[in-house]
């Protein structure tokens, strides 16, 4: 024998029972090899489980990390893009003397616009469509 010491274990009757049923089931030869087997087996087990019990709050919280970096970026990218639309728009008012009628019949078209279309307004459509620019120029 490769290196093994005897040891005496304690089990309920029924026990060897179910081991001697299943025995011919497994790939072990006698009860003691079975015992060896359903050891290693439950070791490896407890041993995944800690492995995943340490890994699955590291997994978290770098997905955490990632989201929260993506949302960062997102929201300075959204924050540029409001700071070029603002200045746009002045520029726009100031060269085309918008009122705050002309003003406010554009907010309420434009806002019905982007939710019929969900947001999706190409300005090439805008002016090669002729209803919808009318809509939006009057």
């Amino acid at each position: 024998m490769e290196n093994m010491k005897k040891y005496s274990i304690w089990m309920r009757p029924e026990m060897i029972d179910e081991i001697e049923k299943t025995l011919p089931f497994s790939y072990d030869d006698n009860k003691s090899s079975f015992v060896r087997s359903a050891v290693n087996f439950y070791i490896g087990y407890l041993m995944h489980k800690k492995s995943a019990d340490y890994l699955a709050p590291l997994v978290s919280n770098e997905i955490k990390n990632q989201v929260e970096s993506l949302q960062d970026c997102l929201s300075e990218l959204i924050f540029k893009l409001a700071v070029e639309s603002a200045k746009q728009n002045c520029i726009l008012s100031y060269a085309y003397k918008i009122d705050d009628e002309l003003s406010q019949y554009l907010d309420n078209v434009c806002a019905e616009k982007v939710a019929t279309t969900n947001g999706i307004i190409d300005f090439n459509s805008i002016k090669y469509d002729s209803a919808l620019a009318k809509e939006f120029y009057g």
